[in-house]
């Protein structure tokens, strides 16, 4: 095996632990029908995986830079087993359980990886290449989820995975470890704080959105997946801009990130076309400002593995206080707004052309669904399962829709509002940092 084959499979690895923050994603409603989970519970299969990300990264770091080679096979290993039990678990419990197991394998498989690929003395085209890897793995992720959920099923997400972690495993046949050193050169505060801040923004857009697409204007997992597409195309298309140093492009991400969140708080209407502009805009934020950062938290700094660590430990962080953040205010904001679609549904079922005898009927199997929802958005197709389609209950049908269309994209908005101003809070700390010296 030669060795670009072998980084290529390390990177790979790398991209795919990552990836694992969000490509769970788009299947989180399957994942809560299979198991009959509440919206804010399924989500902790997002925060329980990114949380021990968090934890465990720092002291993988510090045990990667003794021992890279058998850190990396340990966490490949347990990555690669955790994901297998995650794809056949038969319970919500057994998926959590397994879930965290992958994440400690993940901080192992990261941060290892970077200490073998960069070397000792940092070698700046694989720090560029590791840190490239993670945005590659981050961005796609939820689109990759959603095609796998659709076409196979989410426990492929899972199981797929497999085979990456043996490959990793093979290259590490072939690569050499390093010897130990002594750990030198002071964490980049400013960047990875800016890190953090900014991938709780970015949780907006890599788990809300998807939230709206497939729960609250009703697309398919596929379909889901082709329109956060964007994001990830535009991300590989960010270095290409004619943006040059990394203050420049921490500062220009970030507020792109921004102002794309900022223009999926104000959705004018309940289409997928809508959202198309702000996720390049935030696409393009993610693809400049994550690399820059990144790139400035590992840059002249030795050990590699170890600031590697600083730099995951903070982005997932980031991506729980995200989470903790957002899930509450949308949750809320979804009861307030669903409440007011019921009102207004009543209204449409009443004044519809129906009989009395229809009407009563589908405003009672409405307002049954509504209950059993819970803290979810209702589908109200059910009232209309086993009812002869006229013309008029089909003007009820579409009533509904676009009350519960409407009803949903207000939910949304004031999280991705909260989203934007975390991306904005995340240029304090490099505007502070560069009033001393260059980021």
């Amino acid at each position: 095996m030669t060795d670009r084959a072998r980084r290529v499979l390390l990177l790979l690895a790398v991209a795919t632990a990552l990836a694992d923050s969000s490509i769970v994603t788009l299947a989180l409603p399957d994942i809560l029908r299979r198991f009959d989970v509440e919206l804010g519970e399924v989500s902790r299969v997002l925060t329980s995986y990114n949380a021990l990300l968090a934890l465990c990264a720092i002291p993988a770091a510090f045990l990667a830079r003794r021992r890279p080679r058998a850190i990396a096979a340990v966490g490949i290993f347990l990555f690669g087993a955790a994901s297998a039990a995650c794809g056949l678990a038969d319970s919500f419990e057994v998926l959590l359980v397994a879930r965290c197991l992958q994440a400690v394998g993940a901080a192992a498989t990261i941060c290892a990886s970077l200490e073998l690929l960069a070397g000792r003395e940092g070698d700046a085209r694989a720090a560029r290449a590791w840190a490239a890897a993670g945005v590659a793995g981050a961005a796609l992720g939820p689109a990759a989820g959603g095609a796998l959920t659709q076409l196979l099923g989410w426990e492929w997400i899972f199981l797929l995975q497999v085979p990456v972690a043996l490959g990793a495993l093979f290259a590490l046949r072939a690569t050499a470890g390093a010897p130990a050193v002594a750990p030198g050169g002071r964490p980049h505060v400013a960047a990875l704080a800016s890190l953090l801040l900014l991938s709780a923004a970015l949780t907006a857009a890599l788990f809300l959105l998807v939230l709206l697409l497939v729960e609250g204007w009703r697309l398919e997992p596929l379909a889901a997946a082709a329109v956060v597409s964007a994001m990830p195309l535009a991300a590989v298309l960010a270095p290409r801009l004619p943006i040059r140093g990394a203050f420049a492009e921490a500062v220009s991400g970030t507020v792109l990130t921004a102002g794309g969140l900022a223009g999926l708080a104000l959705l004018p209407g309940a289409s997928f076309v809508w959202t198309l502009p702000p996720q390049l805009l935030v696409g393009v934020g993610l693809g400049l400002s994550v690399t820059a950062l990144t790139h400035a938290a590992l840059a002249g700094r030795s050990p590699q593995a170890v600031h590697g660590g600083y730099t995951v430990a903070a982005r997932h962080a980031g991506v729980v206080l995200g989470l903790v953040l957002l899930v509450p205010v949308f949750q809320v904001d979804l009861l307030e707004n669903r409440d007011a679609a019921l009102e207004a549904g009543a209204a449409i079922v009443l004044d519809s052309d129906a009989p009395p005898g229809v009407k009563i009927g589908l405003a009672r199997d409405v307002v049954r669904i509504v209950d059993q929802a819970d803290r979810r958005l209702p589908d109200v197709d059910r009232a209309f399962v086993g009812r002869e389609p006229t013309p008029a209950t089909e003007a009820i049908r579409r009533g509904l829709h676009d009350e519960l269309d409407r009803a949903a994209t207000h939910a949304f908005s004031r999280s991705f509002a909260v989203g934007a101003l975390l991306a904005l809070l995340a240029v304090v700390p490099i505007l502070v940092r560069r009033r001393r010296v260059e980021l």
